[in-house]
């Protein structure tokens, strides 16, 4: 694959960089889920962020591989095994996205009642506070 030029015995490193690349996505979504604190989620995202970037370009390249080389490439690929790795990665994508949405609602919960909080203060402190009185002995 250096010389820019497909030969055949590249479609099985390409399946095996795509693999490798599936793997780490399921991992890094694994850890998403692990993780006790949002905030804690972007450098994970980044990471998968690249990995996507990669499995892009091995596709691309396995598109031109598959062209130049027709072949079953069911047989060689597993498709069972991918798809049930896929399909992995898919419900802890759809698990992290549900706990995302959640934070954003408690968030916002928590907000509102700040600003209901506040308001109630200003309200407070515009009424006319009675004044006091001097007494004289």
């Amino acid at each position: 694959m250096a010389n820019e030029r497909l030969q055949h015995s590249d479609g099985m490193l390409l399946l095996q960089k795509k693999r490798a690349l599936l793997r780490r996505w399921d991992v890094l979504a694994q850890q998403q889920l692990a993780l006790s604190h949002l905030d804690d989620a972007l450098p994970l995202l980044e990471e998968k962020e690249d990995c996507l970037e990669d499995l892009q370009r091995v596709d691309l390249l396995l598109n031109n591989w598959d062209q130049r080389f027709p072949t079953e490439l069911d047989e060689i690929l597993e498709p069972q095994g991918l798809q049930r790795l896929l399909e992995k990665i898919s419900r802890a994508e759809q698990e992290f996205a549900r706990r995302v949405a959640q934070e954003r609602n408690v968030t916002i919960t928590e907000i509102k009642t700040l600003l209901q909080q506040l308001s109630y203060g200003a309200v407070k402190s515009n009424r006319p506070q009675p004044r006091r009185r001097k007494t004289i002995f």
